[in-house]
């Protein structure tokens, strides 16, 4: 019987995902859309001698923007991960 909870979970993945769908697939493509505009932006600063590397890391770095943006591409998914790795009863019997 410890399938069952895993189904429900799956389940109540799906529906959310499925009930937030448009939703999910327009904030996708703006932060697509801004990543690639500002990814395209810093290299064609960069090749034109513009930005130095005290510009360029703070982009790139652990806590850039573009690490941040391409971080909330997977915050769907590691919310949906999150829900279905919860314990079967919380309560913690068995």
């Amino acid at each position: 019987m410890p399938q069952q909870p895993l189904t429900d979970r799956v389940q109540a993945v799906r529906e959310v995902t499925s009930l937030f769908r448009v939703e999910r697939f327009v904030y996708l493509a703006i932060i697509v859309v801004c990543l690639l505009v500002l990814i395209v932006l810093v290299v064609m600063a960069a090749q034109r001698g513009e930005m130095r590397t005290a510009e360029i890391v703070p982009m790139f770095g652990s806590g850039g923007v573009i690490s941040v943006m391409t971080g909330r591409l997977l915050h769907m998914w590691n919310r949906a991960v999150d829900l279905l790795e919860q314990p079967a009863n919380p309560d913690g019997g068995g």
